[in-house]
């Protein structure tokens, strides 16, 4: 009889990752603890069931073998990448991943960007509103893995860090005779700050973290 750990490898080759490893780094989940619920260690719980099923386009119901579904593998072969972070300008949190139940952010195909090193942003607020709604997904690319950097005016997903907190937001990217300024892209009067990154304040960093590549609305 199948295991839940027979059932995760099963779902991780149809997916096309040819070890744990490399769907453990595509998801951004921790390694050691993929490794372990994939080889029997541990058991599957059902949280993470949930989490492992949203990634591989199945139901926690297959990988635990449990109720109805336990027999269908794949029921969406839209692969779905990690939500990271919750993108709200002025709000600076500890930064932990994110994971909301029932939501899926799929990938945008591309052949330039694979799937594997997208994730996606969750829009908080207005700070965005004249490209991404409130309530819907920002899908980016790491800023280094973008073919050729990002372009004029295109949107990126920025993080300030302040005395070990962090604020993501979405900017729009323009380069000037000063360098690069993060323009906002909102018709909120409280969302007007323009960013330049060569004069950030002293106790205050901001990098580009990614360069958004689509967007996501669920029903």
């Amino acid at each position: 009889m199948k295991t839940a750990a027979d059932r995760l490898r099963e779902l991780r080759i149809k997916k096309g990752y040819a070890n744990a490893s490399d769907a453990a780094r595509a998801f951004g989940w921790n390694e050691n603890t993929y490794k372990s619920h994939e080889n029997g260690v541990r058991g599957v719980k059902q949280e993470a069931a949930r989490k492992y099923a949203a990634a591989f386009g199945s139901t926690p119901a297959f990988i635990l073998g449990m109720g109805n579904g336990a027999d269908s593998p794949i029921i969406n072969p839209v692969t779905n990448v990690p939500l990271v972070a919750r993108a709200s300008a002025g709000a600076f949190r500890e930064d932990e991943g994110l994971e909301i139940e029932g939501i899926l952010v799929p990938a945008v195909p591309r052949a330039d960007v694979p799937a594997g090193v997208q994730y996606a942003v969750v829009i908080d607020g207005e700070s965005v509103n004249r490209k991404i709604p409130d309530g819907a997904f920002a899908i980016c690319a790491p800023f280094d893995k973008y073919p050729g950097g990002p372009k004029h005016g295109q949107l990126v997903h920025v993080v300030r860090e302040r005395a070990g907190l962090h604020e993501h937001t979405i900017k729009e990217l323009h380069y000037t005779r000063d360098g690069m300024v993060l323009m906002p892209c909102s018709t909120d009067p409280r969302y007007q700050e323009a960013v330049v990154l060569s004069s950030a304040e002293d106790d205050t960093t901001v990098r580009i973290h990614g360069v958004v590549i689509g967007a996501y609305r669920p029903f």
